[in-house]
């Protein structure tokens, strides 16, 4: 009666199961660039995706390119969705439109949509050349069937501090002594201003911590603000470095605070140009360790009023 029993269940035909849901699938979040960055995004996204469902959105807070990332990620089944925004800090302009975007937020960027249309003439060309940065304002928002909440950038992570500390110890070998000085992007929105610095501060003891630094620096370029603004942020970083290389206490090292090259680290070249000071413009990416900071800041998003 037990091998007729065995027999029949054998010959049974098989059901394929239906897999459970996942807990949640990633969007990553990353700004689009040349051909080698957007493969360097797809290779973490690989990296993340083999531990969970993770898609890809490039751009400024593009609605096509999020649409087509979240609804890949429902095609696979993921029961919500976490945004984790591989940008260097959280209070940004473009992360508050992202978040309207995804019915994060019940109004868009005032702040970007201003700062598009003064710089819309010249980004154009920057779009046109393939950069991945399409700098087209739009109040359409994504439609999804699942939750949807954004998980914190960078900001002032260990992973970031850690890496900034290499940079920075590399082009200082040989010093006894020296000094350092992070130049970070900077938001458009005056207010952010304080949170930019505060998170670079903390930055600042990371990066220069076991190596020769007596001191470190904080500059913000403000590259998308009004030229005013822009170039009185410059004016301080100049001074910022000269102030230091008058000290004849050693070099001075300045380390960029940038997720990836993108030409942001050219304008700091020449921005700098006629002082003396060291540099090589390595940004936080490459550099292992970033699937990890994605699966956890993921791991970390406020669920509260969600379903």
């Amino acid at each position: 009666m037990k091998i007729a029993l065995a027999l029949v269940l054998l010959s049974a035909p098989l059901r394929a199961a239906t897999p459970p849901a996942a807990p949640y699938g990633i969007l990553l979040l990353a700004h689009g660039g040349d051909a080698s960055w957007n493969a360097e995004v797809a290779r973490l996204r690989r990296l993340v995706d083999a531990k969970a469902p993770t898609e890809t959105s490039l751009g400024m807070a593009d609605v096509e390119s999020l649409q087509a990332a979240v609804d890949r990620l429902e095609k696979r089944g993921v029961a919500r969705i976490v945004a984790v925004p591989l940008f260097v800090q959280t209070r940004s302009e473009v992360l508050d439109q992202t978040r309207y975007a995804l019915g994060l937020a019940d109004k868009p960027s005032a702040i970007l949509k201003a700062a598009y249309e003064r710089m819309g003439a010249a980004h154009a060309g920057h779009a046109a050349a393939g950069h991945g940065h399409k700098m087209e304002f739009s109040t359409a928002r994504v439609k999804s069937r699942e939750p949807i909440v954004m998980a914190r950038a960078l900001d002032d992570h260990e992973l970031v501090g850690r890496i900034l500390n290499e940079r920075a110890k590399a082009l200082s070998r040989g010093a006894e002594k020296a000094h350092l000085v992070l130049v970070g992007h900077g938001p458009v929105d005056e207010s952010a201003v304080p949170v930019w610095k505060d998170s670079m501060m903390s930055l600042c003891a990371m990066a220069g911590s076991g190596g020769p630094f007596v001191d470190c620096g904080i500059a913000l370029l403000r590259d998308d603000a009004s030229p005013e603004i822009r170039a009185a942020a410059v004016a301080d970083m100049r001074e910022m470095v000269s102030r230091a290389k008058a000290g004849k206490l050693g070099p001075v090292v300045v380390v960029p605070l940038l997720i990836a090259r993108g030409g942001i680290e050219k304008k700091i070249v020449k921005d700098l140009e006629g002082l003396d000071y060291a540099w090589d413009g390595k940004t936080l990416m490459p550099h292992a360790g970033f699937d990890a900071w994605v699966l956890e800041s993921a791991a970390k998003a406020d669920w509260a009023g969600k379903p």
